[in-house]
């Protein structure tokens, strides 16, 4: 087998399985969330964990997400594959009790 075939065989065998991304695995139907830069206090760092670790799990999502808090109210940015997957963002985010508002005006197609 020649280099071109080894090197091509390679690029199909990355490409079909997941790729790292960011240290994290990311198969192109799945959503990566990541805690966002301004979470104030550790009352608003637990809820975004937990909404991040949430909202990670969430087989019916893909795209890229980051997840800030300030007082309880929850701010979305990122991209999402389709307009459904925003209101399910909503809804999922919505179910915890300690969340005051989501604001997800950053949050696109």
């Amino acid at each position: 087998m020649n280099t071109t075939k080894i090197i091509t065989a390679s690029a199909i065998a990355l490409l079909s399985s997941n790729i790292a991304f960011g240290g994290e695995m990311y198969d192109g139907n799945s959503i990566r969330v990541q805690l966002g830069s301004y979470t104030y206090s550790h009352e608003d760092r637990q809820l975004v964990k937990e909404l991040t670790n949430t909202l990670q799990l969430d087989e019916k999502l893909s795209g890229q997400l980051e997840v800030s808090g300030k007082n309880g109210n929850i701010f979305i940015s990122g991209i999402v594959d389709e307009v459904t997957m925003i209101y399910r963002v909503v809804e999922i985010v919505r179910r915890n009790s300690a969340v005051k508002n989501i604001d997800v005006r950053e949050l696109d197609t």
